[in-house]
């Protein structure tokens, strides 16, 4: 069944466009230690003000100019706000609804990152990424790394709405899972569904949490509503809803889900939290799991541990590429897997509910 709760959120999001080269005046080490608890892997382009490459291009300073011409002169502030969670059939909290979770700034802010990631990496952070198991698809434009360097106030509100979200459903008490703000960032994307009509079940394999903000208003595009396929549910129920603007939901990974048939401009913002710490650059849009536990392995072994910061050149031969990794589910968050076969969706705009199946 759904548990319905109405709480106030611990913090308020006051946000202004800045970059790190000019917000609240850091310098460069102070300003890494804010970005990301598990950063060590490429705090280097942070400190060095380069390493972005595409290929043999460097475009640390395309990205920063071209976010700071973009930048929002706007201040808005609001107050997070817990709407609903939803638990399954043995009283597991597995989503939790935050109304007000991002400003119209920081969605503007995005948007801009994604336009300059975009143009300046056109093939290797962009992905016209079809999903061929259970059909459908989106445009996805990685952000990971990018985000925390050049939009470290959003980043830090992503994993204070997961905080948020985590402590509300009780994650670490009840599922022994560790807090995102001492998780990796596994992977972070700008979505939308230009050239998709859906997006077939599936789940976020090997990560712990996803945290989805909804940029778009829902009356700008008909269908499109989330499902969510709770953990043992002896009947197979689904659950739908359409998210609010600027809502947002966050779930335990490996939950089935997907998006219903749409029309119309659906964009999305999703980040995923992992155990690891973040992927070095190359290695940043979304990082298998066998193939990060085999870096670390080999970095632990071979790098030096007494430095300030790893250099690119330390990391650059560590990642497996092209070799062959035995995937594995060590670090797996779910308990359970979900078939749909076709169903009729049905939804309301910002409300959970429940369809017998």
């Amino acid at each position: 069944m759904i548990k319905f709760s109405h709480a106030i959120g611990c913090f308020i999001i006051f946000s202004s466009a800045c970059i790190f080269s000019v917000c609240h005046g850091a310098k460069a080490d102070d300003a890494a230690q804010m970005r990301s608890p598990r950063n060590k892997y490429w705090d280097h382009i942070l400190k060095e003000q380069s390493g972005l490459k595409d290929g043999h291009e460097e475009h640390f300073d395309d990205i920063q100019s071209c976010i700071m011409a973009a930048s929002p002169e706007i201040n808005d502030l609001v107050v997070p706000t817990i709407v609903d969670t939803l638990r399954d059939s043995q009283n597991r909290t597995i989503l939790v609804e935050i109304q007000n979770a991002i400003t119209s700034s920081q969605v503007e802010s995005v948007k801009e990152l994604a336009a300059c990631t975009r143009f300046f990496f056109p093939e290797s952070r962009f992905e016209h990424r079809g999903f061929e198991g259970s059909g459908g698809g989106n445009d996805c434009t990685y952000l990971n790394i990018l985000l925390q360097i050049f939009l470290p106030e959003v980043f830090e509100n992503v994993v204070n709405i997961a905080e948020l979200a985590y402590k509300e459903a009780g994650w670490g008490e009840k599922l022994q899972l560790p807090p995102p703000n001492k998780c990796g960032l596994r992977t972070s994307e700008y979505l939308n569904y230009n050239e998709f009509k859906r997006l077939g079940v599936h789940t976020d394999t090997g990560s712990l949490f996803t945290a989805l903000f909804a940029l778009s208003d829902p009356k700008l595009y008909q269908g499109g509503e989330f499902y969510i396929l709770p953990w043992d549910e002896p009947d197979d129920r689904l659950y739908y809803f359409k998210p609010r603007q600027y809502s947002a939901v966050v779930f335990l990974s490996e939950t089935n889900h997907g998006v219903t048939d749409l029309e119309g401009p659906r964009e999305m913002f999703t980040n995923e939290f992992w155990v690891y710490d973040d992927a070095p650059w190359d290695a940043s849009t979304r990082a298998e799991n066998a193939h990060m536990d085999v870096f670390v392995q080999r970095a632990v072994e071979t790098l030096d541990h007494t430095v300030d910061y790893y250099k690119w050149e330390d990391l650059s031969d560590l990642w497996p590429h092209g070799e062959e990794i035995e995937e594995f589910d060590d670090y797996a968050s779910g308990h359970g897997f979900y078939e749909d076969e076709g169903d009729e969706l049905n939804a309301k705009e910002g409300e959970l509910y429940q369809q017998e199946l």
